[in-house]
């Protein structure tokens, strides 16, 4: 009679692990190709996303500066104008981006980074602006928040001085 109650209870495990375990198809696959691309540009500041499709992404741009470990931090009040704090993924100053910004296979060329501090992409009235020089990436981010698409790492090299870039405003 035990043989016959351990069997069933056999198979009824069995079952329940095989409906439990998670399902491994193709998007499960990590070579998958990512569904936003950011391109650096020909200038370092320059940039360009595509995408597969057409995806959401958050309208702010971020930018990260890659330390001596390899890691990397966010730089933070870039663009700071006292309404908005950060870069935007916009092709021209004049938009003003909602909370997501639709990109597809057309892509978006966003208004390049100046590589300043605070008047670095659209914002001209700036009372601390001082250049930025090291190893860099953008990071744009899907609009649920879930996905973080991160560039290509790109040099600013350290500005002579004197050059309009050493310049404060």
């Amino acid at each position: 009679m035990t043989r016959l109650v351990v069997a069933p209870l056999g198979c009824l495990l069995t079952c329940a692990i095989v409906l439990a375990w998670p399902a491994r198809g193709p998007a499960a696959n990590s070579s998958a190709s990512p569904a936003v691309e950011i391109r650096n540009g020909p200038t370092p500041g320059e940039l360009e996303l595509r995408a597969t499709g057409t995806v959401e992404l958050g309208s702010e741009l971020i930018v990260e500066e890659q330390r001596d470990d390899g890691s990397f931090e966010r730089v933070l009040y870039l663009d700071h104008d006292g309404i908005r704090d950060g870069m935007r993924l916009v092709a021209s100053c004049d938009q003003r981006p909602g909370t997501c910004v639709t990109i597809d296979e057309r892509g978006l060329r966003p208004v390049p980074w100046s590589g300043m501090s605070c008047s670095s992409q659209c914002n001209g009235n700036c009372d601390r602006n001082y250049p930025l020089f090291g190893r860099f990436r953008f990071v744009a981010v899907s609009c649920d928040g879930r996905t973080r698409y991160e560039g290509p790492v790109f040099e600013l090299p350290r500005p002579a001085p004197g050059s309009s870039r050493f310049r404060r405003d």
